[in-house]
């Protein structure tokens, strides 16, 4: 059963991690080697004979395999599946039928019970039934997550320069705790001179999960901030916004890139790219990123995220935050390698879209193909 889950994958998606259940018939098999690796798989009072992960275009699911070796073991096998479908994604039992007698009713029993079927017939096993999906689906779920993640980046950045966010960061781990994170940054962050500036970076760091609704650095924040001292970042120092972070500081570029695509937005946006070439105008970006998350992409792109992104849709119609704020943010960052357009930043109606071009930087548009397509 193990190899044929590693050869051939279930429902089209490849296995990813098999762990087999250390039972004692298992444990002193000569074939024990093989099995490995093995541990007491408990899922409350359930014990699945394999767990495995499947890697999906729609995330990662678990399945649950109740192996039985002899026919007449089916009806156990099936109650002890059902038993753990909690636990799992997927539930399947797999049988013997090398007669071919008992396929009929176990498939009519595994249809009652929402258990996917798996059969040895002629040395091969086939799926004979599949398990039907939990409630809610993951795949469903998933799209929800993403958007509840990926919407406040694509419309809340308001600054156009990472390095306030970092800073935000470096500022609130590093701090007197007596102290407010806004009067901090007025002493130690003198680029923000004015209030709503500070505000907007605060608001962009939480929005980025770096900090927490209190202004506490999260457990990523409190890496990004000890990477940043080692690379010996100083709030104090004068850091020219004029010119590209990466050529100011590569290494701060960096940490910002790690930070930046772990937005679900931001990897909307350079699958797309990466997808295509590596470099596309906006409103093809727009269309092309609205194929595979139409919510995102709405979220992403357009002024009114109720729209849907179209070839004859003028400037005042796309996001002011994406095509200036955003873009400059990942320009700043090493990952595209166009800036915002001259048009940009302005009023509405002056952004001109079909000049605006979306281009990776070379090293990133074969490092992203590799990553996210893979």
């Amino acid at each position: 059963m193990k190899q044929h889950l590693l050869r051939r994958g279930l429902q089209g998606a490849r296995v990813g991690r098999i762990l087999v259940d250390a039972d004692p018939a298992y444990v002193r098999s000569p074939y024990a080697s093989r099995l490995e690796p093995m541990t007491r798989l408990s899922l409350e009072e359930a014990r699945p004979d394999i767990l495995c992960s499947l890697d999906q275009t729609s995330g990662r699911l678990v399945a649950g395999i109740e192996v039985k070796a002899a026919n007449g073991d089916w009806k156990k096998g099936m109650t002890q599946a059902h038993q753990y479908r909690m636990g799992v994604h997927h539930a399947w039992l797999a049988i013997p039928d090398r007669a071919g007698d008992i396929v009929r009713s176990a498939t009519s029993m595994a249809r009652d019970t929402g258990v996917g079927l798996l059969v040895l017939q002629s040395e091969q096993w086939q799926e004979v039934l599949p398990p039907v999906d939990p409630r809610p689906t993951p795949r469903i779920v998933s799209h929800a997550a993403a958007m509840l993640e990926g919407t406040p980046v694509a419309r809340s950045l308001q600054l156009n320069h990472p390095l306030n966010y970092l800073a935000v960061t470096f500022i609130a781990d590093r701090m007197n705790p007596a102290s407010s994170l806004m009067d901090e940054l007025a002493r130690q962050w003198r680029d923000l001179s004015r209030a709503d500036s500070r505000r907007l970076a605060i608001s962009g760091a939480m929005t980025l999960g770096l900090i927490d609704l209190d202004g506490q650095p999260t457990v990523e924040g409190r890496s990004v901030a000890d990477l940043l001292e080692a690379l010996g970042f100083d709030p104090a120092r004068s850091y020219d916004k004029r010119k590209r972070l990466t050529e100011v500081d590569p290494a701060l570029a960096a940490v910002a890139r790690f930070v930046l695509l772990r937005q679900p937005a931001v990897r909307l946006v350079y699958r797309t790219l990466a997808e295509r070439g590596g470099k596309l105008k906006l409103p093809a970006l727009a269309i092309q990123a609205a194929q595979e998350d139409a919510a995102l992409a709405g979220a992403l792109f357009l002024a009114d995220p109720s729209g849907q992104p179209m070839t004859t849709l003028d400037g005042s119609a796309y996001n002011p935050s994406t095509v200036f704020k955003l873009k400059q943010n990942l320009w700043h960052a090493g990952l595209l390698s166009t800036k915002a357009h001259v048009s940009a930043g302005k009023r509405a109606t002056d952004y001109e879209p079909d000049e605006d071009v979306w281009a990776l930087e070379p090293r990133e548009a074969t490092r992203v193909r590799g990553t996210f397509l893979s």
